[in-house]
C-alpha cells in the first residue's frame, strides 16, 4: 500500500494500493476520482522532498506527500487563454492546465475554451478540459453550449464524451433552440441518434413551436427524420405558424420525407394558420412528385 500524507501537516490523505495504477497520474485521477481532491492539474506529488513526474512508476514507493494549488493568478487575457486551448497542442493545453489555469475562463462574448474546442471537433482537448472540471452546461451571453456547437457540427465522438459527462441534452438556446434541434436541421444522423438515447426530448418545441422533426423535414434529412419518428417524435405538431413536418417538407419538396411521414400516417389535410395544406403548398411550388404522392 502506498500512503499519502498532506505535505504541509505530515496528516493521511489515503492509503492506496497501487497494483493497477501505471504511474503517478494515474494516481493523481484516481485521488480525483475516488476521493474527492481537485482535478490532477492542482495535485503536486512529492517524495522526500522532491517532486514526482506525472510518469513516475510507483511500483517502488511506499509514501508520498501532496500539496494542491490554487488557479494561477498570473496575468493571462481570457481571450487568448481560449485562443491557446483552441489552437494548442494537446500537449500545450496541457501545459497550460498545470499551471494550474482555470478551465472555463471565458472571452468577452461568454464562450469558454470548452466552447470552442466543442466547435472545432477537438476531441482530446475537450477531454483534457472535461478531466480539469470544465463546466460542460456552460452557456455563452447567446444561450450556446458546448454541446450544441458539438452536435450543430456534427461532431460525434465531442457529443459523446459530453454526454457521457452529464451534459444536458434539453438546455435551450436564444429562442429555445436545443442541441437536438441544430443537429436535426443539419442532418447529423449520428449526432441525432445519441441524443435520442441520452434522453433528449425529441417533442420540445423552440419559442416559435418549431420542432427537431420539422427542421429535419423541412431541410430534406430523411434519415434524422426516421430517426425522430422510431424515437417517438410527434408527426401532427404544428408551430406558430400552423406549418407540420409535412407542409415544410411538401413546400420544399422532399419526396423521401413527405414519403415517410406519410407512412408514418402524418395527417396530409393539416393546414397552415392562412389556409394551405401540403397538398397547395406543393402544387403552388411545382413539386410534381410530391402532389402525387399527396394524391394516393
Amino acid at each position: 500500500m502506498l500512503r499519502l500524507t498532506w505535505m504541509m501537516t505530515g496528516e493521511e490523505v489515503a492509503s492506496i494500493g497501487v497494483e493497477e495504477l501505471s504511474d503517478a497520474k494515474a494516481l493523481k485521477r484516481a485521488l480525483s476520482r475516488k476521493h474527492g481532491l481537485p482535478p490532477r492539474f492542482r495535485q503536486r506529488l512529492f517524495h522526500r522532498g522532491s517532486p514526482v513526474d506525472d510518469s513516475a512508476p510507483l511500483d517502488s514507493i511506499l509514501e508520498l506527500q501532496l500539496v494542491v494549488l490554487s488557479y494561477s493568478l498570473a496575468p493571462m487575457e481570457a481571450e487568448e487563454l481560449a485562443t491557446a486551448f483552441v489552437n494548442g497542442s494537446v500537449s500545450e493545453v496541457e501545459a497550460i492546465l498545470q499551471q494550474p489555469r482555470h478551465p472555463d475562463m471565458v472571452r468577452d462574448d461568454g464562450k469558454s475554451p470548452m466552447m470552442l474546442a466543442s466547435a472545432e471537433g477537438e476531441v482530446e482537448v475537450v477531454g483534457l478540459l472535461l478531466e480539469a472540471g470544465a463546466d460542460k452546461n456552460l452557456a455563452d451571453e447567446d444561450g450556446v453550449t458546448a454541446l450544441m456547437a458539438a452536435s450543430e457540427n456534427g461532431h460525434v465522438e465531442v457529443v459523446r464524451l459530453l454526454l457521457d459527462a452529464g451534459a444536458d441534452g434539453n438546455l435551450g438556446m436564444k429562442f429555445g433552440i436545443t442541441a437536438l434541434m441544430k443537429a436535426s436541421r443539419n442532418g447529423h444522423v449520428e449526432v441525432v441518434r445519441l441524443l435520442l438515447e441520452a434522453g433528449a426530448d425529441k417533442n420540445l418545441a423552440n419559442q416559435f413551436g418549431h420542432t427537431a422533426l420539422m427542421s429535419a423535414s423541412e431541410n430534406g434529412h430523411v434519415e434524422v427524420a426516421r430517426l425522430l419518428l422510431e424515437a417517438g417524435a410527434d408527426k401532427n405538431l404544428a408551430n406558430k405558424n400552423g406549418s407540420t413536418a409535412l407542409t415544410l417538407a411538401s413546400r420544399n419538396g422532399h419526396v423521401e420525407v413527405v414519403r415517410l411521414l406519410l407512412e408514418a400516417g402524418a395527417d396530409k389535410n393539416l393546414a397552415y394558420k392562412n389556409g394551405p395544406t401540403a397538398l397547395t403548398l406543393a402544387s403552388d411550388n411545382g413539386h410534381v412528385e410530391v402532389v402525387r404522392l399527396l394524391h394516393e
